[in-house]
């Protein structure tokens, strides 16, 4: 460092020590990967990287889930006419298309002006066939079928990780629809047929650094099936797709997106393109918000996590974005499709954030988190392929141990309130109705198994046909946080709870026969005036008033349990 940077570094450490009252290096903290994340960052923390000179992204948005033809002819005229360049179908449609409907369904789309996009599921060859089938007929007489681009999101991996197949069962598959690709190229030559989907692997539960190093392996081990069926890499990376999910951390989301373009960039590098082609040939990012974020619960908050989740993406460097419905895990809404679309047409109309080449650049600490992601992911992705490469990674245990991991650490840090959900953990309201069901696709609900919501929202669901009733005791002098975090949770279920501050057993037992309650929350002051008396407290069951999050969820649903019999 120079004399004048030295002395302006040093300037900021004691302003950041004076304002905070600590060491500024005691403010840092751990992501979920382990990487350290400090409160300021010198100009020189690390070397800048211009990860992308193109700005801009394709809109790519989920139409209705309805599968009719006319119903969903008419939601992607509604999505093209608002901006967006791709159609997302989701599985309730795709489950159900079939070559007769397409004309209905495509009837006044200029399919030449947009592009189609599966999601990871189902039986791809079959819409593979559709899609060909289409291009080939009748109905598309006239156009150009290289103008037709689908992209159809296989990934032999997640069909395992989800077990909905074997590994012979996927490899067989993919060697299909690989072969599929080399002999019908010329009717659907803008197809691109597998894709890494990080966006499932994150739903399953990974970590980001898990999640990009595996999405790297499985689109490596896409790589080497193209070629063995007969693809130079110059024909199969601009084929490929690497699909990534953001959640609401704005700087987590465009790190990780900024980590992404980084590590596909390197990824060409290693296998030998030509750096002059790199931009050409360098599979394409497309960036799903998160699901796992989302909740049943208040849902209309999704719609704040979705915005900064959307930005965190358009400055990171997205190419093909998707903005998911607030109400996306129970079926969306014209309403909520609009509102999703809605926001990534103010970033792109308003904000103009696709005329600003990688804004992050240059900025020490955006630039330093997304390298260190970078190489967290690179390090998972070499220790995958050490162990045999993606396959072998998933059908060994080794991914499904690191999501378990993974999943129950966040879930803990959610339950203690040190990873704030607003609706669920911070100023939850009053529940006041049943919540609607989740929509099953690939036999996972939409948000998948590691939703930190979902314990919450069936707790919920649980205590909603209860009458249950809670007391909180203390002696007066408990840490008002805790109080505050059980009545916060009782709301939150829609449980009947009242606090009383107690001064000795006569008052305390006396609370109790006039509460009747199931369930008796207490500090150990309470806890000692009462020892003695637990045969005639009456309550199902007694936690202590400084209960880990975990304990006070499980502790309430195992009350509700037992009054149900």
């Amino acid at each position: 460092m120079d004399t004048d940077f030295e002395d302006d570094w040093q300037h900021w450490v004691q302003m950041v020590n004076k304002t905070t009252g600590a060491d500024w290096q005691d403010l840092s903290h751990l992501t979920e990967d382990g990487i350290s994340i400090k409160p300021i960052y010198p100009l020189e923390a690390v070397a800048a990287h211009a990860v992308f000179t193109n700005p801009g992204w394709q809109m790519a948005q989920f139409v209705a889930d309805d599968a009719a033809p006319q119903v969903l002819n008419k939601s992607i005229l509604d999505e093209l006419e608002a901006s967006v360049s791709m159609i997302m179908l989701p599985l309730a449609v795709t489950s159900q298309m079939t070559a007769d409907h397409m004309a209905e369904i495509l009837d006044g789309v200029y399919t030449d002006a947009c592009q189609f996009g599966h999601p990871h599921g189902g039986d791809v060859i079959t819409y593979a066939n559709i899609w060909a089938d289409y291009a080939c007929g009748a109905e598309y007489s006239g156009h150009d079928s290289n103008d037709l681009a689908v992209h159809l999101g296989a990934d032999p991996v997640a069909d395992i990780m989800l077990d909905l197949c074997g590994q012979d069962t996927a490899k067989d598959r993919a060697k299909a629809l690989a072969a599929w690709g080399v002999e019908r190229q010329s009717d659907l030559s803008s197809c691109r047929c597998f894709a890494a989907s990080g966006d499932v692997y994150h739903r399953y539960g990974l970590t980001d650094g898990q999640e990009l190093g595996l999405s790297l392996a499985s689109l490596i081990w896409q790589l080497r099936l193209w070629e063995q069926a007969g693809y130079s890499l110059a024909e199969a990376l601009p084929k490929s797709v690497m699909r990534i999910a953001v959640t609401s951390d704005l700087y987590s989301a465009l790190a990780k997106t900024r980590g992404a373009r980084m590590l596909l960039r390197h990824l060409c590098s290693v296998i030998g393109v030509d750096k002059s082609k790199t931009a050409n040939l360098m599979p394409s990012l497309h960036v799903f918000t998160s699901d796992r974020m989302m909740t049943r619960i208040e849902p209309m908050n999704n719609v704040l996590r979705h915005v900064t989740a959307s930005l965190g993406a358009a400055l990171g460097g997205a190419e093909i974005m998707t903005t998911l419905p607030h109400d996306w895990l129970t079926g969306s809404t014209d309403m909520s499709r609009r509102l999703a679309r809605n926001i990534q047409l103010i970033m792109r109309d308003e904000a103009r954030l696709d005329q600003v080449a990688d804004p992050a650049h240059g900025a020490p600490s955006l630039e330093a988190i997304s390298q260190a992601i970078a190489e967290k992911a690179w390090q998972v992705f070499q220790d995958i392929e050490a162990r045999g490469g993606a396959m072998a990674a998933v059908t060994s245990g080794m991914v499904r141990d690191w999501a378990a991991a993974a999943s129950a650490s966040r879930q803990a840090r959610m339950d203690d309130r040190d990873q704030a959900m607003l609706g669920i953990n911070h100023h939850p309201q009053q529940a006041s109705e049943m919540l609607p069901p989740l929509l099953i696709e690939n036999g996972m609900m939409r948000g998948g198994m590691a939703r930190p919501a979902q314990p919450w929202e069936d707790l919920r669901q649980a205590a909603a046909a209860k009458d249950m009733r809670c007391l909180i005791l203390d002696h007066g002098d408990s840490d008002k946080a805790h109080i505050s975090r059980w009545l916060d949770d009782m709301r939150m279920a829609g449980i009947q709870a009242a606090h009383v501050s107690v001064a000795d057993a006569e008052t305390a037992e006396a609370q109790i026969l006039a509460a009747k309650p199931h369930l008796l929350i207490a500090d150990p002051a309470a806890q000692s005036m009462l020892s003695g008396h637990s045969q005639d407290i009456g309550a199902l069951a007694v936690i202590p008033l400084d209960a880990k999050g975990v304990t006070r969820r499980q502790g309430i649903m195992a009350v509700i349990e037992r009054m149900a019999g």
